[in-house]
């Protein structure tokens, strides 16, 4: 199979890292999940319950991304139109409601609990929920680049080729380790945090109550 490097080629290899970037954690969801000592140790039937939910959960994810990676290498790259509907079903009806939905719209709605920076410096703190949520934000974005790169190429004119500017294979290697540096370089940094830190008074500033409000004037002499 002849393969171009030009922005399928691009598109194709973000949407294998967007894919497989989530994959550990997934199939750590389902091992915990799978482990009867574990879970005989939970005293709450619900927690065991859910906890079952998120394992064929993340069966299902698993499987999706090896579907998409299977359309990714056999018809995406080679700009197939139905291989690029079918990532965008895979971006829309399941990356979307499975991973970022229940988190996006509450925030857009003004309905959560945190503001977006609240959500951004809680990650660099590295708590878990804050850290996860921004990981997949940045998951996804890299799916929507992904899926928008490659838009001229698939869906253009193909009664006449254009000629293809190919980069060196230095120039390709060197652009995929960027991409992959920077990619580990924010997973760093969600996962170890900034270097300093705000005081925890000052962080939860928005949880504490405003002080009373002075007595009206003459409330002393009254007495």
């Amino acid at each position: 199979m002849r393969i171009r490097a030009d922005s399928v080629f691009v598109s194709t290899v973000l949407f294998t890292i967007a894919l497989l970037w989530p994959s550990p954690k997934l199939w750590s969801d389902v091992l915990t999940a799978r482990d009867n000592a574990w879970l005989a140790s939970m005293d709450d039937p619900g927690y065991r319950a859910a906890m079952m939910t998120l394992s064929d959960l993340s069966i299902a994810s698993l499987a999706i991304i090896l579907i998409g990676l299977i359309v990714l290498w056999t018809g995406y790259v080679r700009r197939s139109r139905s291989a690029w509907f079918v990532m965008c079903v895979v971006v829309w009806f399941w990356a979307w409601p499975v991973f970022i939905s229940s988190w996006v719209v509450p925030l857009i709605r003004r309905e959560s609990e945190f503001t977006l920076p609240e959500w951004l410096y809680s990650a660099t703190l590295g708590w878990i929920i804050p850290r996860t949520v921004v990981s997949l934000a940045l998951v996804f974005l890299l799916m929507l680049i992904a899926l928008v790169l490659p838009l001229r190429r698939i869906f253009g004119n193909r009664q006449v080729e254009r000629p293809v500017y190919r980069p060196s294979a230095k120039a390709v290697v060197f652009s995929l380790i960027g991409v992959l540096v920077l990619l580990f370089s924010l997973r760093v940094w969600l996962s170890v945090g900034v270097l300093y830190e705000i005081p925890i008074s000052q962080a939860n500033v928005w949880l504490v109550a405003p002080p009373p409000p002075p007595p009206p004037p003459g409330a002393e002499n009254a007495r």
